[in-house]
C-alpha cells in the first residue's frame, strides 16, 4: 500500500492490489503531473521462510510494472539482531539470487539496498553483497545522512559517496549538523540525532561532493529529498524548509 496524494477519502492509503484503488491512484498521479521515482520496501532477509521474502519482492515488482517503476528500494534491516556481517550478507545474497533468477535480464528494473540500520550502513556488508551477486541490477539506495548517523566521521562519509556512486540506483537526501569537535570523530550509532538533524541546506554533509560523484559515473536517477528535520519546525514552516532544500539541491545540479 502507498499513501494517497489527497487525504479526502476515509483511508489515507491505497491498496495497489485492488484494481479500482490502483486505477484511481494512477489518475491522481496523472492529474497532478507526478511520476513515482521508486517503490520503497521493508524487508527481513533474516526470515527463515525465504520464499516469503522472495514472493514479497516479486509482488512489488509486479505492481511496479503498472507504474513503470524502474527502481525498488530494499531495506536490509533484519529482525534477527547481532548477526555477523558475513552471515547477514549471505542471507541477503540468497534472497536476491532467487529474485534475480525470476526476472528477465532485459527488464529495466534495479534494486537499491539502502544504507540503513545495523547492517547495510557497514560498507563491508554492501561490498560482500555487490561482489557476490555481480549484477548491475543490484546496488544501493544511497542515503546521504545515514552513514553520518551511523557514526562515521564526515570525511569518511564523503569517501563512501565516491566509492558507492557507481552502485547507486536511488537516493535519499538528508543532513545532520554536529558540533565542530564531533564532525571528524567516530560517534556511537544515532548519537543525539533528534537534536542535531538539520535541513539539507544547513547540515555538515557536502552534497556537492555527492552530486559530483554521481555525475562522474553517469547517474541519471533521482535526487530524493528525505528531510527528517521537519519535526523541529512548526507545521506551517514545512513548505518553506522544503522549498529551500529544493533550491539548494537544484543549485548543485545546475553547476
Amino acid at each position: 500500500s502507498v499513501y494517497r496524494l489527497s487525504p479526502e477519502r476515509k483511508s489515507s492509503k491505497v491498496n495497489l492490489s485492488e484494481s479500482s484503488e490502483r486505477d484511481s491512484f494512477a489518475e491522481q498521479l496523472d492529474k497532478n503531473g507526478i511520476r513515482i521515482s521508486a517503490f520503497l520496501m521493508h524487508n527481513d532477509f533474516s526470515n527463515p521462510a525465504i520464499a516469503e521474502e522472495v514472493d514479497w519482492i516479486l509482488k512489488c515488482i509486479e505492481e511496479g510494472r503498472l507504474f513503470r517503476i524502474q527502481a525498488i528500494r530494499l531495506d536490509p534491516v533484519m529482525h534477527k539482531k547481532g548477526l555477523p556481517i558475513k552471515e547477514a550478507a549471505e542471507k541477503a545474497i540468497e534472497v536476491l539470487e532467487r529474485v534475480l533468477a525470476e526476472i528477465p535480464s532485459t527488464e529495466e528494473i534495479s534494486f537499491g539496498l539502502e544504507n540503513h540500520g545495523e547492517y547495510s550502513n557497514n560498507p563491508e556488508f554492501l561490498r560482500r553483497v555487490f561482489s557476490a551477486l555481480n549484477d548491475d541490477r543490484v546496488g544501493i539506495t544511497l542515503d546521504s545522512g545515514n552513514f553520518y548517523w551511523y557514526g562515521f566521521p564526515l570525511d569518511r562519509v564523503h569517501q563512501l559517496f565516491t566509492e558507492l556512486a557507481p552502485y547507486t540506483k536511488h537516493t535519499h537526501i538528508k543532513n545532520i549538523a554536529y558540533p565542530t569537535d564531533l564532525r571528524q570523530k567516530q560517534r556511537e550509532i544515532g548519537y543525539e540525532y533528534g537534536k542535531y538533524v538539520a535541513p539539507i541546506y544547513e547540515g555538515d554533509i557536502d552534497h556537492c561532493r555527492l552530486v559530483e560523484s554521481l555525475k562522474g559515473v553517469g547517474y541519471t536517477g533521482d535526487i530524493c529529498i528525505e528531510d527528517e528535520s521537519l519535526g523541529r519546525f512548526p507545521t506551517e514552516k514545512w513548505p518553506e524548509v522544503l522549498k529551500k532544500d529544493v533550491e539548494h539541491l537544484e543549485g548543485m545540479l545546475n553547476l
